[in-house]
């Protein structure tokens, strides 16, 4: 586990202990060799007095996060079997589709970071469709040309990039919104959704390592140069952005 003190986003050292904590769902934990017993997981968060972003302290290392992503370990934590998950993915992909439709129209080419199983993809389905996911071993859609890490992913530019509960997952996200909007196309659209208070399954959890509050996200947008042009809830919060030109 890694304590922060400072805002992963501003970098400020003002952050205080909010006496937040947030529930994992029961996950079976060996306390000694032949041992195992039901336990839930209890995480801490602090507030940037600076930005006011809420981030979880302590949390897991950036070589532990690794881990728990791209070996299934976050998956399991969320002690959901296989067909719920697979359920869960493919009814939000076609909540989210329908909206990001209304407003974008059709594309050509889509990039979805943190892609699963690649229903979103899927839904959307664009010429060019590329995904970013840690676990490749999860996506199942055919013709998606899928990546482990964004990093890996050619430079080219997308008229759509979506990052669909993926900015709470990851330890710097202002960093990691800078990166998503590079592969914007000059009038693409790039979409954000996280969780809120009121989300299904709480907004702080083990995985969560930020929450956003909209004025929060909307400020992060502007700052990587994103100009948010539609806030909508699906219940999550999601924002539509493209490049400021201004």
């Amino acid at each position: 586990m890694k304590k922060l003190d400072f805002c992963p986003v501003c970098g400020s050292h003002n952050v205080l202990d909010i006496k937040e904590i947030g529930w994992a769902p029961q996950v079976i934990y060996e306390i000694m060799p032949g041992v195992e017993v039901y336990a839930a997981v209890i995480s801490h968060y602090y507030k940037c007095t600076g930005c006011s972003l809420i981030f979880q302290n302590p949390r897991m290392s950036d070589e532990e996060l690794n881990k728990f992503y791209s070996q299934g370990y976050y998956r399991w934590n969320l002690n959901l079997s296989d067909e719920e998950m697979d359920k869960g993915e493919k009814y939000r992909a076609g909540i989210d589709a329908g909206i990001i439709k209304k407003h974008v129209g059709n594309v050509d080419s889509h990039l979805d970071v943190g892609c699963g199983r690649g229903y979103l993809l899927e839904a959307i389905w664009a010429k060019t469709k590329v995904g970013v996911d840690e676990n490749t071993d999860w996506e199942t859609v055919e013709g998606i040309k899928i990546y482990n890490k964004i990093d890996q992913v050619p430079t080219q530019f997308f008229d759509l990039v979506t990052a669909i509960h993926v900015l709470e997952h990851v330890p710097a996200p202002l960093d990691y919104l800078k990166k998503l909007a590079k592969f914007l196309k000059k009038d693409g659209f790039l979409v954000i959704e996280v969780p809120t208070w009121k989300s299904p399954g709480g907004s702080l959890r083990l995985a969560h390592l930020s929450h956003f509050e909209p004025d929060v996200l909307r400020l992060m947008c502007k700052q990587v140069g994103l100009k948010v042009v539609q806030t909508e809830f699906t219940p999550h919060l999601m924002l539509i952005c493209q490049k400021n030109q201004s």
